[in-house]
């Protein structure tokens, strides 16, 4: 009972990434996306810091070419849907991003020569098909919808390619400190295009500088953090069902605090990518 009381938690918690984002205002996304990878590795850094003295862990801050490539894809993820969530309504971005395991399968079958079952492609055509609905059928701002469903679904991808990624090393590094090279090396690589595009830092009010530590330390540590608990209680595939949960309480959030009411196919569109999503995980799912 507790394990499930604990994955709901998470998850409500983590549905309110997309809310926090919006409250944020009309800052850059680069630098919504730098905050938000910079503190959350300073507050895991101490942590790692003491472990490594008391001998538990070894820790090194020497570069690894496989962490910096987890850190660019999760850099692109944070950066394109931050982007979206500007462009599009809530709703829109955040039931498109969470087609993320539909790109993973894809993925796994190119990178890992991992074939899938005939149910599993009817699952991806469903979840395309909601896609379509979703993007393609808005009649208001289309040009600008358009551009911010775009980037929700480049968001999906390379959330899907920096979780391949870091399917080869959860297992052979201890989670902090891969976390904190990580989310370091994205905060690194995030910067870089920060300066390059001379876009300011620091012109942040304190109002939104509180929002960006919140979002780090509850939907980004905290909401995850009890995900990956009760992923270790539990078949995994259930805790991916229930982060399926986030697309819909943001969308009602979204309603009620910000009034955006998302047009008439993005229900039929919603329940396609839903469907697909949780038939994908059932369909995997293996005794043992």
């Amino acid at each position: 009972m507790l394990q499930y009381l604990v994955l709901f938690f998470g998850v409500f918690v983590i549905s309110w990434s997309s809310i926090l984002i919006r409250w944020i205002g009309n800052a850059p996304p680069l630098v919504i996306s730098f905050y938000r990878l910079l503190f959350s590795a300073l507050m895991l850094l101490p942590f790692v810091i003491l472990r490594r003295r008391s001998g538990s862990q070894t820790f090194s801050l020497r570069p690894n070419r496989f962490f910096v490539l987890a850190g660019f894809f999760l850099a692109l993820h944070f950066f394109s849907w931050i982007q979206s969530l500007q462009l599009t309504t809530v709703a829109h971005s955040i039931f498109l991003e969470s087609t993320h395991p539909i790109f993973a399968l894809i993925l796994s079958y190119f990178v890992l020569k991992e074939r899938s079952t005939l149910w599993t492609k009817l699952g991806i055509a469903l979840a395309l098909a909601g896609m379509y609905l979703i993007v393609a059928t808005e009649p208001q701002n289309a040009g600008k919808h358009i551009t911010g469903d775009l980037l929700a679904i480049l968001s999906a991808f390379s959330l899907a390619a920096y979780l391949l990624v870091a399917r080869f090393f959860t297992r052979k590094t201890a989670l902090l400190p891969y976390l904190v090279q990580v989310y370091g090396s994205a905060a690194i690589i995030t910067l870089v295009f920060i300066l390059l595009r001379g876009t300011p830092l620091f012109h942040l009010t304190t109002n939104q500088l509180a929002l960006l530590f919140m979002l780090a330390l509850g939907p980004h540590l905290t909401g995850h953090s009890l995900l990956n608990w009760a992923a270790r209680k539990m078949p995994v595939y259930l805790v991916n069902l229930a982060m399926q949960a986030e697309a819909v309480l943001a969308s009602l959030y979204a309603a009620w605090l910000l009034r955006e009411y998302p047009g008439w196919s993005f229900v039929p569109g919603a329940l396609l990518i839903l469907l697909a999503v949780s038939f994908i995980f059932l369909a995997r799912e293996k005794p043992g």
